[in-house]
């Protein structure tokens, strides 16, 4: 087990800085600079020919590449990744204090689409080709092939301008300080509503489909005729001895799905307005804020890294071959 769980980080490590190095070329060969793109957007500001050298100079972007991504790995590697290039702060202290609204958005996306699609594909596969699989199955289809930035535009207008449900974009509404303590927290949920909805609706097809795929492989298994035979009822046939040898690609899902949410946070936050890392990722890719953007890189990068090896270790639990597989070796 620990010989498993050893190899799982080496391949993490290595995967790790395969993607800043592929990141930092990415970014660094989209045209503009990002010292003269800020005076740009500044307006007034004017800066001589030896200002703007010293600027480059502080930010070491007068080197050659490999000699930035030496000095900005080194930084990594004291925890310093630097400070943004847009409002001179500490690159750390913004995405601390942006990280906790994306966590909580994503989180709760994640609870939603997993407590609604897993138990969907369950009864899926319980009655293959029926009414409730078909219907199901041609509904979650239709909600993942529709674009997210669409289907938010059409959930704002609905519920925020036509039927004033709920607020357009925002994290908290204009008067939030004169609630009481009930009261924000109610205004809280009101404004995550939308963007939950909006990351959850195409995860929920992913949940109930793989699941079902997962659930219909081992519900033909001898043990499942047997369980039946001795009276189990389907719930107890679905979640007691189906579900838990259905595990090992639902796990897989598991991990797959939170560099997907990750990613569809940059836009759902963007279009609602939610003050998270995806909005803050959109904004330093407008502004050529590179220290900003290789540290988002990275933080996005060891999320998605420790939900795969999340799912590695969990992998040996529910299935015992893999520890004794690695074990004999």
């Amino acid at each position: 087990m620990r010989s498993y769980i050893a190899r799982r980080i080496a391949y993490a490590v290595l995967t790790f800085f395969g993607i800043t190095v592929v990141v930092f070329a990415l970014i660094h060969s989209v045209p503009g600079d990002p010292i003269s793109f800020y005076i740009g957007r500044a307006g007034g500001v004017t800066l001589s020919r030896t200002g703007l050298e010293a600027i480059r100079r502080a930010h070491h972007l007068d080197r050659p590449l490999v000699v930035q991504y030496g000095w900005w790995l080194k930084g990594v590697v004291t925890l310093d990744f630097g400070t943004s290039i847009l409002d001179g702060r500490p690159v750390v202290d913004r995405i601390a204090e942006k990280l906790p609204n994306t966590f909580l958005l994503n989180l709760l996306a994640f609870l939603v689409a997993a407590a609604i699609g897993i138990p969907v594909g369950l009864w899926s596969a319980n009655k293959p080709g029926r009414l409730f699989d078909r219907g199901s199955a041609v509904t979650f289809f239709l909600l993942y092939s529709l674009p997210s930035f669409w289907v938010a535009l059409l959930m704002m207008k609905l519920f925020a301008v036509k039927l004033n449900w709920l607020p357009l974009f925002g994290m908290t509404s204009d008067d939030y300080l004169d609630y009481s303590t009930a009261g924000r927290v109610i205004d809280r949920i009101r404004h995550m509503i939308l963007p939950v909805a909006t990351l959850t609706y195409s995860q929920l097809a992913i949940f109930a489909r793989f699941s079902r795929s997962a659930t219909t492989d081992v519900i033909r298994q001898d043990f499942i005729t047997t369980a039946r035979a001795k009276g189990a009822g389907n719930s107890v046939v679905l979640w007691r001895h189906a579900f838990r040898n259905a595990l090992i690609p639902i796990i897989t899902l598991l991990g797959l799905t939170v560099p997907y949410l990750i990613s569809g946070s940059v836009i759902v936050e963007q279009i609602f307005q939610w003050d998270g890392i995806g909005h803050l990722y959109f904004e330093s890719i407008l502004g050529r804020d590179y220290p900003m953007i290789m540290a988002l890189s990275v933080a996005t990068a060891i999320v998605t890294l420790l939900a795969g090896l999340a799912a590695d270790v969990l992998y040996a639990f529910a299935d015992p071959r893999i520890r004794l597989g690695e074990s004999s070796r």
